[in-house]
């Protein structure tokens, strides 16, 4: 993983969950996240988390300037 400028490095959270998402153009990897056991539980995690996933869904919209439901927080800082 190499961060670029338009590459994002974003932190969502809710009231009980969050998760570091890595976001370079096109290309979405979750890096940490709470609620992971709980996706198991329900069986919706695979190998990896599904692309409607709450998190990613809001990591995905905040990079494109819309609004989002759960607070995003910008960890990287572009040079």
């Amino acid at each position: 993983m190499m961060v670029t400028i338009q590459s994002y490095i974003l932190e969502v959270k809710n009231k009980r969950s969050s998760a570091v998402i890595y976001i370079n153009g096109q290309e979405v990897e979750v890096l940490e996240c709470t609620n992971s056991t709980s996706c198991r539980i329900q069986g919706v995690k695979g190998l990896s988390c599904p692309q409607y996933c709450p998190f990613i869904v809001d990591a995905k919209k905040f990079v494109h300037g819309m609004k989002t439901k759960n607070k995003v927080e910008v960890l990287n800082t572009p040079t």
